[in-house]
């Protein structure tokens, strides 16, 4: 037999491209099909059963959701098992957004599929970089676990001898330029914006094709889950970027999630199984319970995503008319949407939450409690986690510049696996501990998106910080009760920054800022200045701006309140670290050193955004006909 790996690669490039949301919804989707509708109809088509491909309904048009993908998936009719079906060639282990991992009977057939499907690439996404590789094995003698290690591993070095796609597009002098990508223009778009026509280059139109596709796919996704709200009315508002971009105080922002340590649990599935107790000793057996584990595994994960994006969604209420989030990539462990950017960090937030909430059902739409059963295996605890980075910007910044800062702000987050780990009984090694974490930053120009020269201007010592970020979102409570772990988790939880944004924009009985603009101004510069300019400053002006209903209570018994996190959310406290000061004492769990960090800029910087009403936005009020050109 042969095990088949499909994968695409560059997805964000591809899909940020340009900055025009019809374009990056439409790659969103092809970059979906390549992993499941193509994979799928490719199967049917050269050794699977004929009916597990995406035919056409009624209106002669193709429905590809997800969950019909996963229907058919775990239909043992439509996609049996290899070993004991003689007259099927081919069956389907995932297929999942870019990626599909199959077994065939031959190595024809996996000839045959990995060409179906990039001869698909090649004609309905002309610049999608999806590439296959196969290995072979004996399903009586090898353990399939080992074999899809050495698929991954051949495809990672195929891969890097693989030329560019970019190569496909050759430039000659004589060619114009495609008005969106910059690629040689195809043809002429006489249905642009304004009634001008258009260059677009193949890759711009095959993008823009299949735009309506995704929207479809995710009123679905609204429809079954009981979500009043449309995505299309918002997409366009988001999309018309002449008067979005004349309304001052308008923000977008790029939120990129993705789960932390998934790759290393489904490249190590067959032990964690073995672990689990369900692996007999008998390989063909065991490669069967392997097949469908994972496969269950790979769905359940699908479906809590979904889920925790649409928990996150019911956060905003019903009574927004127009949903100001543009989902661009929804399955898996990974999420990136494009959003009005004063909902960005309440949204992430509240996807963060119901991520690590989903993981641990055991139900029958989550397959079973495949994913806490596995979890506990390979982290000692029965949820996920993820990891999220939050890039606000302008909406004429290009979304090359904000992915890749929200790329770079995700793998910030992702510190915390190395920060709070544990060991497991009867395990050698430490592994990361279930926990949740969020990055973000404010571009107010695009003269510095480089995140490490952000980060190294705001570390004026080798020892001070002037942020704190990544925040912890999984609560304290369920993080494991160590010293080392609490200490570095306590003072980056969520609620802290919270706490700040709130002391910063309470307001007096007459609607003015307790904390005046000018002071919070002198504080800023301050701390430019050094930790112990910084607290004088402080210091000056602390008193001033305590509640009156606070001044006759001890500063000894406000110490205590302040360390057990209930300082008053409109009282200038709220801004310190340690007791009077604007900075806390952190020791790294990893490197040992101690660090002075400070809130007060995270909490400037997240002030507009953690208190946003997005209903009261009239952008996401009305219905914009038109998309820009």
């Amino acid at each position: 037999m042969f095990l088949v790996l499909l994968e695409t690669s560059g997805n964000q490039g591809y899909i940020f491209s340009t900055n025009k949301l019809r374009e990056n919804v439409g790659a969103s989707e092809l970059t979906f099909r390549a992993g499941t509708k193509w994979v799928l109809d490719a199967v049917a088509e050269n050794g699977g059963h004929p009916h597990l491909g995406i035919w056409k309904n009624s209106q002669g048009t193709e429905e590809v959701r997800g969950d019909k993908v996963r229907k058919k998936l775990m239909d043992s009719a439509l996609n049996p098992p290899l070993e004991s079906m003689p007259d099927i060639d081919a069956e389907i282990i995932l297929a999942t957004s870019g990626k599909a991992l199959i077994i065939t009977r031959d190595q024809e057939k996996a000839r045959k599929i990995i060409q179906a499907v990039t001869l698909k690439a090649l004609e309905e996404a002309p610049g999608l970089d999806i590439f296959g590789v196969f290995e072979e094995f004996n399903w009586e003698r090898e353990n399939l676990s080992d074999v899809n290690e050495r698929v991954h591993r051949k495809f990672a070095e195929a891969r890097s001898h693989n030329p560019t796609h970019h190569l496909r597009f050759l430039r000659l002098p004589v060619v114009d330029q495609c008005a969106t990508s910059g690629l040689p223009a195809n043809e002429v778009d006489a249905k642009a914006a304004g009634g001008k026509s258009v260059l677009r280059s193949r890759v711009s139109m095959a993008k823009r094709k299949n735009y309506d596709s995704n929207i479809k796919r995710i009123e679905e996704l609204l429809k079954r889950n009981q979500i009043p709200q449309s995505f299309s009315k918002s997409i366009k508002d988001l999309d018309d970027e002449d008067e979005r971009q004349s309304r001052q105080g308008s923000w977008r922002a790029v939120i990129h999630a993705d789960g932390n340590g998934l790759g290393e649990i489904f490249l190590k599935f067959g032990t964690h199984l073995t672990k689990l107790g369900k692996m007999t000793g008998d390989i063909s057996q065991d490669n069967r319970t392997y097949v469908d584990a994972l496969r269950r595994f790979s769905l359940a994960l699908d479906v809590c995503t979904e889920q925790a994006f649409i928990t996150a969604l019911q956060s905003f209420g019903t009574e927004i008319e127009k949903l100001p989030i543009v989902p661009l990539v929804l399955g898996g462990d990974d999420l990136t949407v494009v959003c009005d950017g004063k909902a960005a960090l309440r949204f992430t937030q509240q996807f963060l939450l119901a991520f690590e909430a989903e993981t641990q059902k055991v139900d029958e739409q989550h397959y079973d409690g495949i994913l806490p059963e596995v979890a506990k295996s390979a982290l000692g605890v029965d949820r996920l986690s993820s990891c999220a980075g939050v890039a606000i910007i302008k909406p004429h910044f290009p979304f090359s510049v904000a992915y890749e800062l929200s790329e770079a702000l995700m793998q910030s987050a992702k510190e915390v696996k190395r920060k709070l780990t544990h060991v497991l009984p009867n395990e050698a090694r430490p592994v990361p501990y279930p926990c949740s974490a969020l990055d973000f930053h404010v571009l107010y120009d695009t003269s510095g998106v480089n995140l490490k020269q952000i980060r190294d201007r705001l570390s004026p010592t080798s020892d001070t910080q002037l942020y704190i970020a990544p925040y912890v979102i999984t609560p304290i409570e369920n993080l494991l009760a160590e010293n080392q772990m609490t200490e570095w988790a306590a003072p980056h939880q969520w609620n802290h920054l919270e706490r700040r944004v709130e002391a910063l924009n309470a307001k007096d009985e007459d609607g003015r800022r307790k904390l005046p603009n000018s002071q919070m101004h002198n504080l800023r510069n301050a701390l430019l200045q050094g930790v112990d300019l910084a607290d004088a400053q402080y210091r000056l002006i602390r008193d001033r701006y305590v509640d009156s209903s606070e001044n006759s209570h001890a500063d000894s018994q406000n110490q205590d309140a302040d360390e057990d996190g209930d300082r008053p959310l409109a009282d200038i406290r709220a801004l310190e670290g340690d007791h009077k000061s604007l900075f806390t004492k952190v020791t790294d769990p990893v490197t040992g050193k101690l660090l002075k960090m400070t809130g007060l800029l995270d909490a400037l910087d997240a002030a507009d955004f953690l208190t946003a009403d997005v209903s009261a936005d009239p952008t996401f009020q009305r219905a914009a006909d038109q998309e820009d050109g």
